[in-house]
């Protein structure tokens, strides 16, 4: 499967005219009638318990962009589609250079991008090949029988936080796609509507189309996640929740799905989605000049990665297809799996064998990625069309892990966002050696559950993420004091950091100042009368 998008901002003014689509940023949000004193204006209660809950303020970047400069624009003859608090700017259609040079003189705009050419366009979303599959026998101690799904999700012991009753109830998943064709008739899904449990629908692309008409990649990924066909197929989060948000035009590969991507992450928090589960990623499009290079996968460049980077801001654990590419020239990951913040995930078989088309890593900027695998090949699914069958790519490995995700966070409410991705990381089966096909591994949500268990033969310090631009997290070993000290000293022996903390956390976060060097880092902790140590390598993520 082909992915989507890519983006440098300037104020390069050059591109077909017609229907072309560009992005307006704006300098500030001064005169806003929106105050951060008054969230509720622009913000759901859910939303706002989820900030309160992790204890995220309300800022700037939550503020709606100003409704004068959107009016400002339109009188100068943009047509506005939306616009985008987090970047703070409009996608807008401009028919002509003189309007668009009198745009760019308005003294509250900063920047003007063309992210749609329509002279430049061809379909960029392919089709699954739907493929039979075999049933396995239930195990009667399971509280579903999984039928075609069973290895998919016991490979990751899924199937654990299902038989202790956490199976995604009142936990909101945003899945933004392509399109959700017949997702509302498919027998899969269809306690979906009947329990009311699609609490949005929305599509971005062509606000007056009929989601359910569309593209049926978002169907297939939905099936991954959602279904509830005993003996059949059953999701990662059967009794979740679902925001159903399309941003991806399937006919074209341009760079305002990427804008469109941001904006459905937007919409997300905006209604206080727990997790975006994505299928979707950008690297190379119908315009080379929008095109990103590998540098640009340093999960800070691009619009998509910018936007899942906001979206964690504010407590939202973004789960991400790493990509399809490794037999392609492009190779590696896509955006916005970059995203430090986000989970990428890549593709591995049956077996645990590393899928053929899976993306690999690392970052740009060194960081592990993929993050995680699941089962991408020969996932079983069902299609548009009410198919049962197996398909194959991370767009379905991704919504496995952002199912079990949301089971886990039910489990431990009371855990952030980045806490439930570092659990995730922590238990996974390569976590002790990391590599830019597989990054830690099959994750073990039985172990995420019962985390007492990383406590099991815990000889060397566990810190996540390694390597990191500064900020990390320390797995604390069971301690009856919950009196601990930590230390970082340099590979040089000089030490940077010593301090003493109590916790009854399972996590401990600190930072390497920016002012220290890049290289390898000595971590200690002590955990009562005993002491671990562990390595990090910091490594440099400024703009």
């Amino acid at each position: 499967m082909r992915y989507w998008l890519a983006i440098v901002l300037s104020f390069q003014l050059v591109g077909a005219w017609g229907q072309s689509k560009y992005f307006i940023g704006f300098t500030d949000k001064t005169d806003t009638p929106y105050s951060i004193d008054r969230p509720a204006d622009y913000l759901t209660s859910r939303a706002l318990e989820r900030r309160i809950k992790q204890s995220i303020p309300i800022n700037t970047d939550d503020l709606p962009v100003n409704p004068v400069y959107i009016e400002f624009i339109k009188l100068h003859g943009a047509k506005v589609f939306y616009s985008i608090n987090w970047l703070n700017g409009a996608i807008a259609e401009v028919l002509n250079q003189d309007i668009l040079n009198e745009i760019a003189n308005l003294p509250f705009v900063n920047q003007i991008q063309e992210v749609y050419n329509p002279l430049k366009t061809k379909a960029s979303i392919s089709s699954f090949d739907i493929l039979p599959t075999i049933s396995k026998k239930q195990n009667i101690f399971d509280y579903f029988d999984y039928g075609f799904s069973s290895q998919q999700i016991k490979m990751l012991k899924g199937h654990t936080l299902h038989n202790n009753g956490y199976r995604g109830q009142n936990m909101l998943i945003a899945v933004i796609d392509a399109g959700f064709n017949n997702a509302n008739s498919i027998s899969g899904l269809s306690h979906l509507w009947d329990d009311e449990r699609v609490v949005l629908v929305r599509d971005i692309v062509n606000p007056a189309s009929n989601l359910f008409e569309e593209h049926h990649h978002g169907t297939i990924v939905l099936s991954v996640l959602a279904s509830n066909l005993p003996n059949e197929l059953i999701g990662s989060a059967p009794q979740a929740s679902y925001a159903l948000i399309r941003s991806e035009d399937a006919s074209s590969e341009q760079l305002i799905e990427e804008y469109n991507w941001v904006y459905a992450a937007q919409i997300a928090d905006s209604i206080g989605a727990d997790i975006i589960s994505s299928s979707l990623g950008y690297s190379q499009f119908d315009c080379t000049e929008q095109n990103h290079t590998y540098a640009d996968m340093n999960g800070k460049t691009t619009p998509a990665a910018k936007g899942a980077n906001f979206a964690a801001s504010k407590g939202i654990l973004v789960v991400a297809s790493a990509g399809n590419e490794q037999q392609t020239s492009w190779q590696k990951i896509v955006t916005p799996s970059d995203s430090p913040t986000a989970i990428a995930v890549g593709a591995v078989d049956a077996d645990g064998k590393v899928a053929y088309f899976s993306s690999i890593g690392p970052s740009a900027d060194g960081r592990i990625k993929p993050d995680v695998v699941a089962m991408g090949y020969g996932t079983a699914i069902q299609s548009a069309t009410g198919q049962m069958g197996t398909a194959n790519g991370t767009s379905l490995s991704a919504p496995i892990i952002s199912g079990l995700a949301a089971c886990l966070w039910q489990s431990k409410p009371n855990l952030s966002a980045r806490d439930i991705r570092d659990l995730i990381v922590l238990s996974s089966s390569n976590f002790s050696t990391p590599n830019i096909q597989i990054g830690y591994g099959l994750p073990n949500f039985a172990v995420a559950l019962d985390s007492i268990l990383l406590d099991k033969d815990f000889e060397e310090l566990r810190i996540f993420p390694n390597p990191t631009a500064g900020y990390f997290s320390v797995w604390l070993p069971k301690n009856e004091t919950i009196t601990y000290s930590i230390s970082i000293t340099s590979s040089q022996g000089a030490e940077i950091l010593n301090e003493k903390f109590q916790t009854t956390s399972n996590f401990y976060s600190l930072t390497i100042p920016d002012h220290y060097s890049t290289g390898l880092y000595i971590v200690n902790l002590k955990a009562g009368k005993k002491i671990y140590s562990g390595k990090i390598v910091k490594i440099d993520n400024r703009p």
